[in-house]
């Protein structure tokens, strides 16, 4: 468990990376609806740089408290997208951009250093250099976290969203049941992840799930695998 001062820090650095890495990933999923097929987006005004129209409570909570996050997915017309690929295109989209964002801001964050990657990235004793480098590590990490956390195959993330772009029409009844149930299968969700974080001993089930997409993604972002403090998706 963090300690307090210790986890303001942490949450501080990350409220510039959560207006970031949020509104990208849904803007992204509505860029490729438009360019899909959809126009109604532009004309309900989706396609505009406001942060908040892309921030969901529950999304934001969890950024600063389980370093994992959405956002609120706007509504778009499915069928006017094209087909198979033009759904998969607009699923992958949000993941996609913070995937870039994530290398890009990982990049930066390298040039920051004189070093390397050595000891906790939260620091104060070099500012402003040790401003701007947690600063723009927090960004890399959220939206990496964002890319590796929304392809997770739970109802209501863009996981299972591709999920059931592919697999739905050979089984209707599964999609259907998981869809009626996905408060359920949340709740317990947290639960186990509550679970994980609190007791000794025990792995945290959030970093470990995001290990297979996270690791490989920070070792081409930072040059090696590492987490943030709260949460480590590294093996």
């Amino acid at each position: 468990m963090l300690q307090p001062f210790h986890f303001l820090v942490s949450v501080l650095f990350l409220i510039p990376a959560v207006f970031i890495a949020i509104p990208a990933h849904e803007l992204a999923h509505v860029l490729a609806a438009y360019v899909q097929g959809d126009r109604s987006v532009r004309n309900r005004g989706f396609l505009r740089l406001d942060p908040m129209l892309f921030i969901e409570p529950w999304g934001l909570a969890a950024a600063f408290l389980a370093k994992v996050a959405w956002g609120q997915r706007l509504p778009i017309n499915e069928s006017r997208l094209r087909g198979v690929p033009g759904r998969l295109a607009y699923a992958l989209a949000g993941p996609l951009a913070n995937l870039v964002l994530g290398l890009l801001a990982g990049f930066a964050f390298q040039s920051l250093l004189r070093d390397g990657v050595v000891g906790s990235v939260i620091t104060l004793s070099q500012p402003p250099l040790g401003y701007l480098s947690a600063a723009m590590y927090a960004v890399a990490f959220l939206n990496l976290s964002m890319f590796a956390f929304n392809l997770l195959p739970i109802p209501g993330l863009d996981g299972w969203r591709i999920l059931e772009i592919l697999f739905k029409p050979s089984r209707p009844r599964f999609f259907f049941d998981a869809w009626v149930h996905r408060r359920t299968v949340w709740q317990a969700l947290v639960v186990l992840a509550f679970a994980s974080s609190i007791l000794p001993g025990a792995a945290n089930l959030i970093a470990v799930v995001l290990i297979p997409l996270y690791a490989p993604a920070a070792h081409v972002a930072f040059g090696i695998c590492t987490g943030y403090p709260g949460l480590d998706p590294c093996p």
